[in-house]
């Protein structure tokens, strides 16, 4: 049977491998709990683990990608150790080919203990590796951009995600604010098996760097009620919507929830104060469901440039 969409959860990379918030608070008291990323880069098998630079600036905090999680501790340790408390999981997952994703999720779904994943989410702002067929002995494989900036390469991506994956289990896919066509890549996620979007207001700074913090909120906001209202106007196929990136309060979590979102994610927020995971959810546990809020409007078509009409033109 399909869980809910959590309220709220950790980012990924944000609150360890999850089993270290257990110190500030229940974690059966949440919906969920976010464990990842779960997964490889592109180049760290074979250079080695990759550790996070984060740097302070002004508006905020620059980070690289954070390190992945090996699949083998998530199914040796992390994944029993959440079903023998209850705790339901959602799974962050990130890698450079469709392939590398598809033989994760395989092996994950092998755990005895699988049946505590709540949800899956697959990484669509990481690298994608292109890979070319082999000449001689070697096979060329170089960076190609983040997954959202091909929608073609995201469908494929979840078609393969979604076969891997018991039919009645969430399936998310999580896009950032470098994406070229966010409603194209949105579509293009749902029609490969996504029912759900974790639409992220990150903002690039440099190869492999993004700003977060609460100057990205408006980013955040901006991205999801476009989104939201793409929806209401029917350009993109209606699912619940995660908002994550400045959403670092009780406040600012109110805010996603009135641009439309069904939950929100915690990042830098975390760092100062980890108990908001349950204050947030909370808030969120009284605040009223997006379904119940007036539907953001469809201003502008963005396919044609054209004013949208929100109501029938009045007759004589």
């Amino acid at each position: 049977m399909r869980r809910p969409l959590p309220r709220v959860t950790a980012a990924a990379g944000c609150g360890g491998s999850g089993r270290e918030l257990a110190r500030f608070g229940d974690l059966a008291a949440l919906d969920a709990v976010l464990v990842g990323p779960v997964g490889a880069r592109p180049g760290e098998a074979a250079g080695g683990p990759v550790r996070t630079r984060l740097s302070v600036s002004p508006s905020g905090l620059v980070h690289t990608p954070a390190p992945v999680l090996p699949a083998a501790q998530v199914v040796d340790d992390l994944l029993p150790w959440f079903r023998a408390r209850g705790v339901p999981v959602v799974l962050a997952v990130r890698g450079g080919t469709t392939g590398a994703v598809a033989d994760l999720l395989l092996g994950l779904r092998r755990s005895l203990d699988f049946g505590v994943v709540a949800a899956v989410e697959i990484d669509l702002t990481a690298e994608r590796e292109d890979t070319r067929p082999s000449i001689g002995a070697l096979a060329s494989t170089e960076p190609a951009g983040p997954w959202s900036a091909d929608p073609q390469a995201c469908l494929k991506l979840l078609s393969a995600a979604r076969e891997q994956l018991p039919r009645d289990l969430l399936l998310t896919a999580k896009l950032a604010g470098e994406c070229p066509d966010p409603l194209a890549t949105a579509r293009a996620a749902i029609g490969g098996g996504a029912r759900a979007l974790v639409l992220s207001g990150s903002v690039p700074t440099g190869p492999q760097e993004h700003l977060v913090g609460p100057a990205v909120g408006p980013v955040t906001l901006g991205l999801v009620s476009r989104v939201r209202a793409a929806m209401a106007a029917g350009r993109v196929p209606d699912v619940p919507v995660v908002a994550v990136g400045g959403v670092h309060d009780v406040r600012t979590a109110l805010l996603a929830r009135g641009a439309g979102a069904s939950g929100v994610q915690l990042g830098s927020g975390l760092l100062g104060d980890p108990a908001l995971l349950w204050e947030v959810h909370d808030a969120l546990a009284l605040a009223p469901d997006p379904e119940d809020l007036a539907p953001p409007l469809p201003l502008v078509d963005d396919d044609h440039a054209t004013p949208v009409p929100t109501t029938p033109a009045p007759t004589d």
